[in-house]
């Protein structure tokens, strides 16, 4: 350390008569040059003269010899320094998001050599993910994000510290997680989590880098600055992601990239900067370096930055404010009324689940089949089944409606569950959970007329204390040990089954039989009858004359289907002459007369030993 404090005092000496002699150069040409009436002085200015700011590389004595080479590109910036990279050795970066916008940021933080990054990804790796998520390969389908990130990162960079965490970040483990770090990057892409990471950012007082992407534009910026910490002498506090959106927006207007797409190096450019932003953060810069109050956006089309203002922290903020009103984590999937977690995944492990239990013979949806003489189909679940589910914890479970769902304890739930499956019987049980569940029509109207659903909406109940208290759905299902298909046999009305009237109609069979038919012309297709009725020229005619028969008798008609099965058994035709001399439709040779002349005098309907070709 001492030959490189040295070299920086030769490097400012040396800095200093070039200095000098750029000036005294600068003097020459100037009185050099003539001056021209109405004309501005004319600037000489050498590379070192634009850079009259430059700085001496700062020192410390804390940082190994290999550090020094590996980093050593940064270490000559005169903003980074040793001093600055010994600070980013000891720093720690959480990245909420292993995506398109955690995987280049994680790229880039390993390489400066942060210290210790932790990744927090609960989602797997999918094919869809490859083009924009860097640190996943082909090989890495079906593996968890924050293991694969973790796995190629410690590829990058050995000497660092890599933890992920397969978690869903949520409000009962956000803030023992965050408070580990010294700064945090978003890079998640809902709505929920934005809000969740800003509140446990302002309650741990760390900075937070938000970022994202979609289709081709991209935006950046940081929220709950402080200037605490910093080489800055004067208090300043940035705003946090409530200041400048203080309620969220609906949720049919946040895109994703699942549904509305996103080019892959957009990501890349937010996630690069998202890096850049931490590191200076780290490093001790000013927050007029640092997009503090400031939002970057970038558009692909045609490739442009711009920088937006943002509205200054708000005093009375709900959350920053020296006097807040929420200091502790909320639901906020309810508060944003979105989900912050996709559950496709899911829904298909749980039907596949299930279907495996159906091809097993387990019980399916809540039925099984009744071992006896007949086959009875009964709403059961099996003793290996049945089970208490996990509890609701939120207040406000579907629409901001409050439900008791927290109040009740979990020994509660237990007798309750006792007193279902093992005092009442399968009468018992089916009244039982009809008294808890009360039905509003769908005719229920609101203010302004309108219908506000168009099924029935069932409210749900349990009995805590004589008292009966509103939950959700799945608190109801998992306390009882139910399931839904359960629910819905045993409120559905039952209907009146009416015995079948039977239908009469007219044997076909014999009304063919009854047909007066004749036989064919044809001295060579005697086998083939024809039907002799009126002028009936196909089948659908026939059957016509068959539907108005039967329907003045007073009965019913057979199908048009069932008549020309019978027809087709029974041989049954109607003669089709293609030429008014033609005795038969089946072979056009039968037809064709011999140059004899044939006797005219024999009556065409004799029987068939009459030769009517030849005499």
């Amino acid at each position: 350390m001492e030959h490189i404090q040295t070299l920086e005092q030769k490097i400012d000496y040396l800095r200093k008569t070039l200095q000098e002699k750029e000036n005294e150069l600068f003097e020459m040409k100037r009185n050099w040059m003539p001056m021209q009436p109405n004309s501005t002085q004319p600037e000489f200015t050498t590379l070192y003269s634009r850079n009259e700011n430059v700085t001496k590389v700062q020192y410390g004595n804390k940082l190994p010899k290999w550090a020094i080479e590996r980093y050593s590109r940064q270490i000559l910036l005169p903003d980074i320094g040793v001093v600055g990279q010994e600070k980013l050795c000891n720093a720690k970066v959480l990245i909420v998001g292993a995506g398109g916008l955690g995987c280049p940021a994680a790229v880039y933080l390993a390489g400066a050599g942060i210290g210790e990054i932790g990744i927090i990804d609960y989602d797997k790796v999918d094919i869809t993910n490859i083009h924009r998520q860097i640190l996943h390969g082909e090989c890495d389908q079906d593996k968890s994000k924050a293991e694969s990130a973790a796995e190629t990162l410690k590829s990058i960079n050995s000497n660092i510290k890599i933890t992920p965490y397969m978690v869903q970040l949520d409000s009962t483990n956000a803030l023992e997680i965050m408070s580990k770090y010294d700064v945090v990057l978003d890079c998640t892409d809902n709505v929920p989590t934005r809000y969740l990471l800003n509140d446990a950012c302002v309650m741990t007082k760390l900075p937070l880098i938000s970022g994202s992407a979609l289709k081709m534009e991209g935006q950046l910026t940081v929220y709950g600055y402080r200037s605490q910490g910093n080489i800055e002498k004067e208090v300043y506090q940035g705003p946090c992601y409530r200041c400048v959106f203080p309620q969220p927006p609906p949720a049919e207007t946040v895109g994703s990239c699942s549904a509305n797409g996103v080019a892959g190096p957009i990501p890349g450019v937010i996630g690069a900067l998202q890096a850049l932003e931490a590191i200076k953060l780290l490093v001790g810069h000013k927050y007029e370096k640092l997009l503090v109050e400031r939002l970057l956006i970038f558009d692909g089309d045609d490739v442009t930055f711009r920088t937006v203002k943002l509205r200054s922290r708000n005093l009375s903020c709900p959350v920053c404010s020296e006097n807040p009103e929420i200091t502790k984590l909320i639901d906020y999937e309810v508060f944003c009324k979105s989900q912050a977690k996709e559950k496709k995944k899911e829904e298909s492990k749980s039907r596949q689940e299930e279907k495996q239990k159906r091809m097993t013979g387990r019980s399916y949806f809540g039925f099984r089949i009744k071992n006896g003489e007949k086959k009875k189909y009964i709403q059961d679940v099996l003793k290996s089944e049945r089970r208490i589910g996990n509890r609701c914890k939120s207040e406000f479970c579907a629409k901001g409606i409050y439900r008791f769902c927290s109040s009740i304890p979990e020994e509660t739930r237990r007798e309750l569950f006792n007193y279902f499956w093992n005092d009442l019987d399968w009468k018992g049980k089916k009244n039982y959970v009809r008294s808890l569940i009360d039905i509003v029509s769908p005719k229920r109207r609101r203010k302004n007329d309108t219908i506000s659903r168009k099924i029935d909406t069932k409210l749900y109940h349990l009995i805590y204390k004589e008292e009966r208290l509103s939950v959700c759905r799945i608190m109801f299902l998992n306390t009882l040990g139910i399931k839904e298909a359960m629910l819905r046999s045993w409120l559905s009305k039952e209907k009146n089954k009416k015995p079948k009237i039977p239908i009469k109609s007219l044997n076909v069979n014999r009304y063919m039989d009854n047909l007066p038919k004749y036989k064919s012309k044809c001295q060579f297709c005697t086998n083939i009858e024809y039907v002799n009725v009126g002028n009936v020229k196909n089948l659908y005619q026939l059957y016509n004359f068959y539907v108005n028969d039967v329907k003045n008798r007073g009965q019913l008609p057979a199908s048009r289907k069932t008549f020309s099965n019978v027809a087709s058994k029974k041989n049954i035709r109607i003669f089709k002459p293609k030429n008014d001399g033609d005795v038969c439709d089946l072979f056009g040779d039968h037809n064709l007369l011999p140059s004899m002349e044939y006797n005219k005098n024999v009556p065409i309907c004799m029987p068939c030993e009459v030769n009517y070709y030849y005499e």
